[in-house]
């Protein structure tokens, strides 16, 4: 295993994220909420809570980011097939 996957095992141990595919929707809702994917860090900008790249740095890269989010949306399921 790689230091990068180690890393990344010890992170999500930590904050006790399980995939995505057992993942309850109360589980996400509870990580999204925690800030444990995404975060406003202390200067404001949005950044992963891993890696701490940023993503937007103010409201108006904020509203293009939701948008691109919106765009892409539509490729996905509507719904986990689990919950149907």
């Amino acid at each position: 295993m790689d230091n990068m996957t180690t890393l990344r095992n010890e992170y999500l141990d930590d904050r006790q994220i399980d995939s995505l595919e057992t993942m309850s929707l109360e589980e996400y809702k509870y990580h999204v909420k925690a800030d444990h994917f995404l975060f406003v860090e202390g200067h404001g900008f949005l950044v992963d809570d891993f890696t701490g790249r940023p993503f937007a740095k103010s409201q108006e890269q904020l509203d293009i980011f939701i948008a691109y989010l919106q765009e892409i949306r539509e490729k996905m399921p509507k719904h986990d097939k689990r919950y149907r």
